[in-house]
């Protein structure tokens, strides 16, 4: 069962990234109805709780590691709500050693295989449009930069994502 309040980590980008990635996002959303959500991808969660020492922690992890260069891969869809269309990147070393060090701090559920997107609209849309929509996307630039941390407040009863701590990655 989906948790619907919780806190979330989010890895988010660049200025520079993400000014173009909103841009996409944007254009996404004026062919799919979507709430409106800080583009992001989600590194891990849900925590149903939340304390000064895993921020503390959070922080610290930040300061360790590197910004990461994320591969874009392709646009993608599904038949999930909160994964309804969205980039897939890939899977870098760095980026399973980010999520396993915020996974010693605190654990989450890591049944599910980590496959990581940019979601770019959320909803129950019909795939006949998803598809439309990639034939008239134009192609994806090849790499970002995944910059820093958030920890995110998410109620998904009323639509809301709200960014609460975010922490920079270190420059390469």
């Amino acid at each position: 069962m989906r948790i619907s309040k919780a806190y979330w980590i989010w890895g988010q980008f660049s200025l520079k990234d993400t000014i173009y990635l909103n841009s996409i996002k944007n254009n996404v959303q004026l062919f799919l109805k979507s709430p409106r959500f800080d583009v992001h991808l989600t590194l891990c969660g849900p925590y149903k709780k939340m304390n000064s020492e895993f921020l503390y922690n959070l922080n610290h992890i930040c300061k360790k590691n590197r910004s990461i260069i994320l591969n874009l891969e392709k646009f993608d869809f599904c038949d999930e709500k909160y994964k309804s269309f969205f980039i897939k990147t890939n899977t870098s070393i760095e980026l399973n050693n980010l999520r396993n060090s915020i996974y010693e701090v605190s654990k989450f559920d890591r049944k599910k295989k980590f496959q990581p997107h940019i979601s770019l609209a959320y909803g129950n849309h019909k795939r006949c449009h998803k598809n439309l929509l990639i034939s008239k996307i134009p192609s994806l630039r090849s790499e970002i930069t995944l910059s820093k941390i958030s920890l995110v407040y998410v109620n998904e009863e009323i639509s809301n994502w709200k960014i609460l701590h975010s922490y920079k990655l270190r420059k390469k």
